[in-house]
């Protein structure tokens, strides 16, 4: 690591013990979501993880995503006898270009993805059907469920999967949802599917489905808790920490970076310190006016810069101290209108991250 450098640290424990913890609050196993490089954590590094602990299928958005972990060293060389498989939730569109990654799993979202993926020769043992639940997102609407029912019959296909996103406006919608997933799952006859999944992090705070095989999770594996929902078990895996590079006097300065020191209302400071993070790591100027740890003290974030942000401190603070960012997740939609995922997701592949814990 680059001397007084900042980097996200993420404790694998923290991952592994959270991972254990929904599998038995839910009594399922877990697709963990791990696209936008595992909510800022490292999606590589995240997809070894999960095959340490048994997780046999994880999802990511887009076919970038799921390419850039395959062609890691580790994968390439992985046992094909070791069951991992990655779920691409958008449609692929050239189904051609999956024949070389025999580990990537897709959605059908149209009656038209179906038709062109079999076309191409793509098993329907590598294919989950995302269901519509009238959130507009992806997947086949409610008005060609009967063309999707004579499809699967007809054929007598067997998938993957079937899965939708259940995250309503009310519980009542949630239920709502449900059932209509329900209903057409019985009417498919749920023998054509291997693993049924429906739940993301928010609502398997709320539902309890048994009709789904697995826990489709984001943020709950990364101990980020859904805003207005709690678990007392989930462990924060994440710290955004460096150390101060630089201290110099408040009194010996008439600018702070690109700004006067009037203007950002440290005319009277004593000290400022510099760290190394900016906007070019993902550390963004919402932050500015927000506070951050040293020796267990909060200090106030006075400027982000592209690659500097500077802190307003007082005699205590040395040069190689400890700086933690983001170390009250509660708060942090509160003082920079952003979930703390939010922040992670945009942390660049600049900032390095350290992922410490034991593979097992």
């Amino acid at each position: 690591m680059i001397k007084n450098s900042f980097y996200l640290e993420v404790n694998r424990d923290a991952i592994f013990h959270n991972i254990e913890v929904l599998r038995k609050w839910k009594k399922k196993d877990i697709i963990p979501v791990i696209k936008a490089n595992a909510y800022g954590h490292g999606a590589i590094e995240m997809s070894k993880t999960c095959i340490q602990v048994g997780i046999t299928q994880v999802a990511v958005a887009r076919f970038e995503e799921a390419k850039h972990i395959l062609e890691d060293f580790y994968f390439q060389t992985l046992s094909e006898e070791v069951p991992f498989q990655i779920l691409v939730f958008e449609s692929m569109g050239d189904y051609s270009i999956i024949k070389s990654f025999p580990r990537i799993d897709i959605a059908i979202n149209s009656l038209e993805d179906l038709q062109e993926a079999l076309e191409h020769g793509i098993s329907s043992k590598r294919m989950h059907v995302k269901i519509d639940l009238s959130f507009g997102r992806n997947g086949i609407a409610e008005k060609d469920f009967k063309h999707l029912i004579q499809e699967i019959q007809e054929k007598n296909i067997f998938l993957k999967g079937i899965f939708s996103h259940l995250f309503a406006s009310s519980y009542e919608d949630g239920l709502l949802c449900i059932q209509i997933f329900s209903t057409l799952l019985s009417q498919i006859g749920r023998e054509h599917f291997e693993r049924i999944h429906l739940q993301n992090s928010a609502s398997a705070y709320n539902y309890d489905c048994d009709i789904v095989t697995d826990i489709r999770v984001g943020m709950l594996n990364y101990g980020l808790q859904e805003p207005g929902y709690f678990h007392e078990d989930l462990q924060q895996a994440f710290s955004l920490k460096g150390k101060i590079d630089s201290i110099r006097a408040g009194k010996d300065m008439k600018y702070l970076a690109y700004e006067r020191k009037e203007t950002l209302g440290v005319e009277k400071a004593k000290w400022i310190a510099k760290i190394k993070i900016g906007y070019a790591d993902g550390f963004g100027k919402e932050n500015e006016n927000t506070s951050c740890i040293i020796h267990r003290k909060e200090y106030r974030i006075v400027e982000v810069t592209m690659d500097n942000t500077f802190l307003e401190v007082d005699g205590l603070v040395q040069v190689g101290d400890e700086v933690i960012l983001f170390y009250n997740t509660a708060i942090v939609k509160q003082e920079t209108g952003k979930h703390v995922y939010e922040h992670l997701t945009g942390l660049t592949g600049r900032l390095p991250r350290k992922w410490i814990g034991e593979m097992k």
